[in-house]
Formats: C-alpha cells, structure tokens, sequence
C-alpha cells in the first residue's frame, strides 16, 4: 500500500517536525485541522506558525521511500482554525468578536 508522508513546519523553530504517514491528504489534513483546533496543542495555540507539507510517499511492499521534487504546501494552522471559527452561529461570532 502507497502512504503519504506529510510534515509540518516550525516558523519559530525553523524546522520540520517529524514526519508522519496517512493513506490519503484528506486524512492527513482532517487529522491536520483537528490538532489545530484542540486548544490543548501549541499548533492551536500559536496557529500562525505552523505549515503542513506533502513531502512524499512510502511503499509498504518494496520498503521504498519517494520524494517528491518540491513540498507541497498544503496550508498554515491559521487556515484550519479559521475554518473553526467560520461554523459558529453568527449570534456566537458576534459575541466571540466583542470579547
């Protein structure tokens, strides 16, 4: 089976976070956009800092790792969050804005 290697980037850091494995970009960015809006995690908490990156694909038959030529920016945390933001009730985002 063919996995996708995605990774994200540390603008403070100014690194790549470990990367790690999903079947398909939608799982990675589903998995992507929940870790941004977990109010636990520094991806939510400092949102405009992080950059997620398609990087490659694995093959788990022939243990065979492909990278592709350039990454493929897939997006900052601050895009994921906002999607958060853009589901409330407009009564809630009115009051969330005057706060």
């Amino acid at each position: 089976m063919i996995h996708k290697i995605f990774t994200v980037y540390d603008s403070k850091a100014e690194l790549f976070m470990q990367p790690f494995f999903m079947p398909t970009t939608g799982q990675a960015l589903r998995s992507f956009e929940d870790t941004c809006n977990d109010t636990s995690t520094v991806f939510a908490k400092h949102p405009a800092d992080f950059t997620l990156f398609e990087i490659g694909s694995y093959d788990d038959l022939n243990c065979e790792i492909y990278m592709h030529d350039a990454k493929i920016n897939l997006g900052t945390a601050l895009e994921y969050v906002q999607k958060q933001i853009d589901l409330l009730p407009k009564k809630e985002l009115r009051s969330a804005k005057n706060a």
